[in-house]
């Protein structure tokens, strides 16, 4: 009876073994599959079934207020124009071609009809992660970890915080997918040679945004060197060998890139944050080297390791700085239970190495001036730090957990100092700061640390049983805490809706039946300002333009055309020396005649007074909430002046003398002057005069007796004439811009910066056929460039296969 009973026992014991090694084990890469489908299912649930649009009306704005406009507008405009180059729907027109293949998944969106893309965001998101899951469990297994480890730790990082909550920003995600190709290829190059993936990834993110390659630089210098060593004896020679083929071969990738990243260099250098006055270089390089972070970031650094949400949602978060740009710490409080335990698994020499490279990314947590210099001092946020703290604290953790399972030890002092600390940090923030801690979240964090400290312990039993009764239950903690933590994150928001989409509110709102009616009514250019924002987000949207597609002049982007911003920073309707006007750039709805001046021929309101007919402007028609008015004043795309101001002296004037100036008389730059030195001058104690709207009338007329009548009209290329009696300048309201080039009788000519930042056109005395097309500036360079280092790539890669197939025969 004894016997038996002990055969039941050994029985009963193993069971766990016997399920993980018959249902798991070997598996595990298809678990990883289900689960992060599953997990995406029950996260966007409502976002799958439609009910609800990924678009968020909370901080989180900028997918409704900048990214779906631009997502539109490049839609509409890859079936009507082809290929982007201008778009007279950004502010008063801009180049925007570059960064246009920056996000392949967004690229992908754009070639379906508009009215379907918001329903496909989500789906994109789900894409992004799997694949980020799948090719992470690759990267883990070519570092030679255990599949249980890979499987953990790839849906920790599919989900992290900045995957998730980044994700809602579209262009996060997209990162953390190119960087877990890029760490896949990179160690295929180093254990098999093979190098294809590694080329692709660096290809990848050099499209996605090539400022992104100076940070990833200084990490692959750091983690190349570490893992080299890692899988190598000390050979300087060898190292500097390799290094120099991998630096070859990311030199292949980004030129591979060159067709989109000259033109997306050119437009950072010359955008008014790089280049312009708000530039944050200054300012940044001039705080201290070792200047610690504030309170408020340090408590905000701490806690959202713990989660994204730990010190509230969306727009109730309550740190440092907002929801998006504070730190992106959380990757699993499992992580932060086993990260510590991957410096007990090392030997003496990979302790210090590997301690060196904490200390290094721990500089710029601590010491804000290295957070800064990371960004190369272009901004005050974390973005792609988070990231790289995020995949090394995974890549570490995996590494830790895959050793204490493979040699069925753990330091039992290191795990329960850990949890001790831990369990500080959680409940001893500054007084101050407790009410922003949700304690819900908190209470639910501290039975995880608990859990994954027994289950973490019990992974490094000997018993086999117990190793996979801990695997298993490993496995359903993670995937119940990134459901719920992600749902938090992504369900708890102020979203769009499906029906928003369908009703008459929103970028849907009567403005679309007003637009066609103009379009219907007006065959020629004219550009509409609305006193009201269709978007739905907490922030007004200022570019309805680009959805609703019609032309208007202000614009939502991170780098404006620089002589648009200096247009408006030179009129004094914006100040160019804060940052955020430069992005956020209103227009001209608050200055009626210059927007006169910029063809403004239309205005929709939604206002019941007689304040926008006081400006001059006649009803025309009605639709729903919006009445159209059309401007008395309006001034055609091209006109000609006789007279002419120089800029030093026009700055002078306050901005109702410069309004009034622009219709007498056109700035020249100072760089021109010579130039434009047979022009008449115009007399600046003329702008002193009272101004009505007879005289203002009188000035319209005579600017646009010799206007420039258009045979021909498309984003790039404008045919028109002008016909004039004596020599005068022909203005064009277009941001100056070197990608212009102009015909004159079909003999080139060249265009000059005039009124302070648009464009003019020198033209002589009688009948004058005008051509303007447009070409973004290194475009044909950089294709040029791309395809060489293309046949470079396959060449190298024939090279490569043909050698192989010699060896193996």
């Amino acid at each position: 009876m004894s016997k038996q009973n002990n055969v039941k026992s050994e029985t009963s014991n193993s069971s766990g073994s016997n399920f993980y090694d018959s249902f798991i084990k070997g598996k595990e890469f298809y678990y990883l599959i289900g689960l992060i489908l599953l997990s995406c299912y029950i996260v966007f649930s409502d976002f799958i079934s439609l009910k609800k649009v990924y678009l968020f009306r909370d901080i989180g704005s900028d997918s409704i207020n900048i990214y779906f406009p631009w997502l539109t507008n490049i839609s509409d405009y890859l079936k009507t124009e082809s290929v982007p180059g201008w778009s007279f729907s950004q502010g008063m027109g801009q180049n925007v071609f570059p960064i246009w293949l920056g996000d392949f998944f967004s690229d992908f969106l754009t070639y379906f009809d508009k009215s379907q893309i918001p329903y496909g965001l989500v789906f994109m998101e789900i894409l992004k992660i799997s694949l980020m899951g799948l090719v992470f469990y690759k990267f883990l297994k070519e570092v030679k970890l255990s599949n249980f480890s890979a499987l953990v730790f790839s849906i920790l990082y599919a989900f992290s915080g900045f995957v998730i909550l980044g994700g809602c920003w579209a262009i996060f995600s997209v990162e953390a997918l190119y960087v877990a190709l890029i760490l896949y290829g990179f160690e295929r190059w180093l254990n098999h040679g093979k190098y294809f993936w590694f080329v692709f990834g660096i290809m990848c993110l050099g499209f996605l945004q090539p400022f992104l390659l100076f940070p990833y630089t200084i990490v692959l210098s750091v983690y190349i060197t570490a893992r080299y060593f890692d899988t190598h004896e000390k050979d300087n020679k060898a190292f500097f060998i390799f290094v120099s083929k991998t630096v070859g071969l990311a030199a292949i990738g980004v030129a591979m890139t060159a067709y989109q990243l000259l033109p997306d260099v050119l437009q950072y250098l010359e955008s008014p944050r790089v280049g312009g006055e708000s530039s944050f270089f200054a300012k940044l390089q001039q705080q201290s080297l070792f200047g610690f972070a504030d309170d408020v970031l340090r408590f905000t650094t701490t806690f959202r390791a713990f989660g994204s949400d730990m010190l509230g949602t969306g727009s109730n978060f309550k740190g440092w700085q907002n929801y998006l740009e504070a730190p992106l710490f959380y990757c699993g409080i499992f992580c932060l239970v086993a990260f510590p335990q991957f410096y007990s698994s090392l030997s003496k020499r990979q302790k210090m190495f590997y301690g060196a490279i904490t200390v290094l990314f721990c500089l710029p947590i601590i010491f804000p001036y290295f957070r800064y210099a990371f960004w190369a001092f272009s901004g005050d946020y974390y973005r792609t730090l988070s990231l790289v703290i995020v995949a090394f604290m995974v890549m570490f953790s995996a590494r830790a957990v895959s050793y204490i399972e493979q040699k069925n030890s753990i330091n039992k002092v290191v795990l329960g100092v850990t949890i001790l600390i831990l369990l500080i940090f959680l409940y001893t923030p500054a007084t101050q700061f407790k009410p922003a801690v949700n304690t819900s979240l908190r209470s639910f964090v501290t039975l995880l640390i608990f859990v994954y400290g027994a289950l973490l312990f019990g992974l490094s039993g000997v018993k086999a049983n117990v190793k996979a009764i801990s695997k298993i239950v490993l496995i359903l903690f993670c995937f119940v805490e990134v459901v719920y933590f992600s749902g938090i994150t992504v369900n708890k928001r102020d979203v769009i809706t499906s029906s928003m989409l369908k009703d008459k509110v929103g970028y849907n709102d009567y403005t679309v039946e007003s637009v066609a009616f103009l379009k219907n009514t007006d065959k020629g250019f004219f550009r509409i300002n609305k006193d009201y924002s269709s978007g739905l987000a907490i922030h007004s949207s200022i570019n309805d333009a680009k959805v609703q597609n019609f032309y208007g002049t202000s614009s939502y982007y991170s780098f404006n055309q620089k002589n648009y911003i200096k247009f408006l920073g030179d009129l004094n309707v914006i100040d160019v020396k804060d940052e955020n006007s430069t992005r956020w750039a209103k227009g001209l709805g608050d200055r009626p005649i210059l927007f006169s001046i910029a063809s403004g021929k239309y205005w929709l309101s939604k206002r019941t007074d007689r304040a926008v007919a006081s400006m001059g402007f006649d009803s025309i028609a009605k639709f729903g909430d919006v009445t159209v008015y059309k401007n008395k004043f309006v001034l055609p795309f091209g006109f000609t002046y006789d007279k002419a101001i120089g800029e030093d002296e026009f700055k002078k004037l306050s901005p109702t003398q410069k309004d009034f100036c622009l219709l007498r008389a056109c700035v020249i730059g100072n760089e021109d002057k010579s130039t434009f030195a047979n022009m008449k001058a115009f007399n600046v104690a003329d702008t002193a005069a009272p101004i009505t709207f007879d005289n203002y009338m009188a000035y319209v007329n005579d600017l646009k007796k010799d206007n420039f009548v258009i045979s021909k009209f498309s984003e790039n290329n404008i045919i028109g004439s002008v016909n004039v009696n004596e020599s005068k300048v022909l203005f064009f309201s277009i941001p100056f811009d070197e990608g212009w080039h102009v015909k004159v009788n079909d003999v080139d000519a060249k265009l000059y910066r005039i009124n302070a930042g648009l464009t003019g056109l020198p033209i002589a005395k009688g009948n004058n056929k005008v051509e303007l097309t447009f070409e973004p500036r290194l475009k044909a360079k950089g294709a040029a460039i791309s395809i060489a280092a293309l046949i470079v790539f396959i060449g190298l890669l024939g090279f490569t296969f043909m050698r192989n197939r010699k060896e193996k025969a």
